[in-house]
Order: C-alpha cells, then sequence, then structure tokens
C-alpha cells in the first residue's frame, strides 16, 4: 500500500421525489406538500493510481440490503469499483421518502428505489471522469454546546428520549457522552482551493416535523456554506454515531452554527497531496432482538402510549418475516494518516468513541448509517434501561451485544489497514 500523488473527482445527482411523495418518519407518514431543500446524491472518487475509493452520501432516512448490493454490483460492472471500495452513507433525515422500514408504514418506496442505483452509478462514473491532482487533510473543532445526549435517566421510568417528552420530576441525569469533536476532511485542488468537504458529527438529523421534502441539516448547511464561499463548494455528510444524541438548537441555528465549525475548520486545515489509500470490509451476522412477544408494550405505555399499536405492528410483522439474525457489514477505509469507519445503522455513540480511542490511526472518523439499514445500535446497558431506541421494530433488529461486535470488529479492521503498508 503505497503512497501516491492524490487525485479526486466530485459529482452531485438531484434525487428529490415528486410533491406527493410520502415522508419517512416515526408513526405519522405525511404525503409532501413542498421542497425546503432537494435530496442529493454526491459521490467523492479519491485515487492514487494503486487503490480507488468511492464515498457517497445519499440524504435519505436509510436504504435495505438488497439496494445496498444492488448498488454495489452496478458499480462493480460499470466502474471497475470492488464492493469495499465503496462507501455509502445516508442522512437519516425525516425529509425524504420511505427507503426502508420505519415504524408505523408497512412499505417502502419501490419506484424511487427502482431508480436510486442507476442514478448513483452514473454519479461515480461522473466523479471518475473528473479526477483531478488533488490534496487531502483533517482538521476538528469542539462543539459541545451543540449537542446533547437526549437519553435521560429518570427516578420511575428507567431510560426516556427526550424528544418524546421530558416527565416532571423525573429526570436524574444523561444516560451516556456525547463526542464533542466535529471533524473535516478537506480535499483541495493543486493550487491550494478547496473542492470538497467531508463533514461528521455525532448527533442525529432529527428535525423534519413539517410536511417539506428537506434533507433537514445537510441541506442548509450546503446553502449557507455556498453563501459564505461565494461559489457552490460541495460538502458531503458523514453522519455520525449519533444513536442517542441530538442537536440542542432548531435546524435553522443549528446549520448556522455547524457552516461556521465547517468554515473555521477547514481555513486552518493544511493538505497532503501524497496519500496511502486502502480499504477492506468484513460481513457479518448480528444478534436480533426478542419479537417473540410483544414484550415492550407496558415501557411504551409508560412513555409514549400513542405508540403502542404502530409497535405492536411492528412485532406482529417482525413475527412473519421470521428472520434469526441481522446480516450487516462494518468497512474502514484508509485515507493517509486518517481513518474513516462506516457502521451500519445508528449506532450509540460509545461506539464511535471506543474506536476512535483504540484507533492505530493519528484521527479516526466514524460514520454512521453506512450501508444496509439495520435501525438503532445500542449498549448493552442501554437495553437494561429500556426506552425507544431499545424497543423491537423493522427499524430497530439488532439485540444485545450487536454492537460491542461492530466496535470490536472495526477496531481490527482499522489495525489490518495500519499494518498493510511498505
Amino acid at each position: 500500500m503505497a503512497a501516491g500523488r492524490l487525485q479526486a473527482g466530485i459529482a452531485e445527482i438531484d434525487l428529490t421525489p415528486e410533491v406527493g411523495t410520502y415522508l419517512a418518519g416515526e408513526l405519522n407518514p405525511r404525503p409532501s406538500n413542498g421542497v425546503r431543500t432537494p435530496l442529493m446524491a454526491k459521490v467523492l472518487v479519491l485515487a492514487n493510481g494503486e487503490e480507488t475509493l468511492a464515498i457517497i452520501t445519499l440524504d435519505l432516512y436509510g436504504i435495505q440490503h438488497q439496494t445496498v448490493e444492488n448498488l454495489a454490483r452496478l458499480a462493480s460492472e460499470r466502474c471497475g469499483l470492488r464492493p469495499e471500495a465503496l462507501m455509502v452513507v445516508c442522512s437519516h433525515t425525516r425529509g425524504g421518502p420511505y427507503t426502508t422500514p420505519v415504524v408505523g408504514w408497512p412499505g417502502i418506496d419501490q419506484g424511487f428505489i427502482s431508480e436510486l442505483g442507476e442514478k448513483v452509478v452514473g454519479a461515480i462514473a461522473e466523479a471518475r471522469g473528473r479526477l483531478q491532482s488533488a490534496s487531502l487533510g483533517l482538521g476538528r473543532a469542539v462543539l459541545p454546546h451543540l449537542i446533547y445526549n437526549h437519553r435521560l435517566l429518570t427516578r420511575n421510568l428507567k431510560a426516556i428520549s427526550a424528544w418524546i417528552g421530558v416527565p416532571k420530576d423525573e429526570v436524574l441525569a444523561p444516560e451516556g457522552p456525547v463526542d464533542p469533536e466535529f471533524t473535516v476532511l478537506v480535499v483541495r485542488d493543486d493550487h491550494g482551493f478547496p473542492i470538497c468537504l467531508l463533514w461528521s458529527f455525532a448527533a442525529d438529523n432529527r428535525f423534519s416535523r413539517d410536511s417539506l421534502i428537506s434533507a433537514d441539516l445537510p441541506g442548509l448547511v450546503q446553502e449557507e456554506l455556498d453563501r459564505r464561499v461565494g461559489r457552490h463548494l460541495p460538502s458531503l455528510y458523514l453522519a455520525g454515531c449519533g444513536g442517542n444524541v441530538s442537536y440542542i438548537h432548531g435546524l435553522e441555528e443549528s446549520a448556522d452554527a455547524v457552516t461556521s465549525a465547517l468554515m473555521a475548520v477547514q481555513l486552518e486545515t493544511p493538505s497532503d497531496p501524497m496519500i496511502r489509500l486502502g480499504c477492506t470490509r468484513e460481513r457479518m451476522v448480528l444478534p436480533i432482538r426478542d419479537y417473540s412477544r410483544f414484550w415492550s408494550q407496558p415501557d411504551i405505555e409508560r412513555k409514549w402510549p400513542e405508540a403502542v399499536e404502530a409497535f405492536a405492528r411492528e412485532v406482529e410483522w417482525l413475527q412473519r418475516e421470521e428472520a434469526q439474525a441481522v446480516p450487516a457489514a462494518v468497512q474502514a477505509f484508509r485515507l493517509g494518516r486518517y481513518g474513516l469507519v462506516g457502521l451500519p445503522g445508528m449506532p450509540f455513540v460509545e461506539f464511535a468513541l471506543q474506536i476512535k480511542g483504540q484507533s492505530p490511526f493519528q484521527s479516526t472518523v466514524v460514520a454512521g448509517n453506512v450501508g444496509a439499514h439495520v435501525g438503532y445500535v445500542i449498549t448493552r446497558e442501554a437495553f437494561e434501561g429500556e426506552g425507544f431506541e431499545a424497543w423491537p421494530a423493522r427499524s430497530a433488529t439488532v439485540g444485545p451485544g450487536g454492537g460491542e461486535f461492530m466496535a470490536e470488529e472495526a477496531i481490527r479492521l482499522l489495525q489490518r489497514l495500519q499494518a498493510c503498508q511498505e
């Protein structure tokens, strides 16, 4: 794995569906009546003469295993990319169509999914055709004032998610930590001007409550970034491990703060044109949650009674499917001195902190919602606390121990990439 002169190519394609499309979100499907920001697919291709990698971000809630496999097959056939060299990251927006099962809605938008693969592979080919000499750097800011762990420990209700509603006279403390590190990968051209920014922050893109099609945070950040730079500068959102972390402020205020951090970091980040590239992936079978009975009913009745019927249907659907385990994959990229890990679903932030703490690389970015969407991936301790993220559903299938196994495997993959160098 030799260092070579870096080349980079970027392409973007609009995925925005027609107004009237139903929007994904827990419990209540909403027919869209307008567009706040377009839904985009963005592709960054990196090459150094020995290896070629593609990072793809989609403004979607998530995608299913079969969608990922179809995309990997098309990318291999038409672009010559190996499956492990393709990292697909979804933003978890609630302002997009149903592209994976979500609580309260029985199916997915097959018409949208049927066109997705062709569009994304077309963008990969376009990005490869735009390869130019480039350099890469990583910078960071520390922003604890923007986020909080939304799972709250209470006197009598164990753990409750703050966005459901905070009970009076009950809350004692957050259940877990946050990761305040805001990370930016900066790609520059031969003259040192930025041509692409990839940013990651461990907090959920949970904003949409209205009926507008919207990428939400990454969409508004892109618009504000372009305004401040004075030109279009593609920014790719690598959703962090924010399964139990939320933004403190609303969409507009959060977008303004994130854009300010993005500008500050990229202005201070040096970059290197000689970059080692590498990739590896490990398929795995994760334990599944116990859906033999509606065990979570008493907990849901106490914390979110209007959701009991929806989660009862989820258990019935799981019982019909009779799955015995959850297929998944963990990925890792080497980007010079930096590591990039891709975990499926919406992992809790504890797993990202563990991976970053044990990574052999100078800095490591841990992205969530990569590949097939397996829902919330929570710690063993969080299962004891119950609450929304622990309730079995088609959008939350990974059982106790699954997240810990994923984190350990991610560390092994990083160690493998670090060892493969001349």
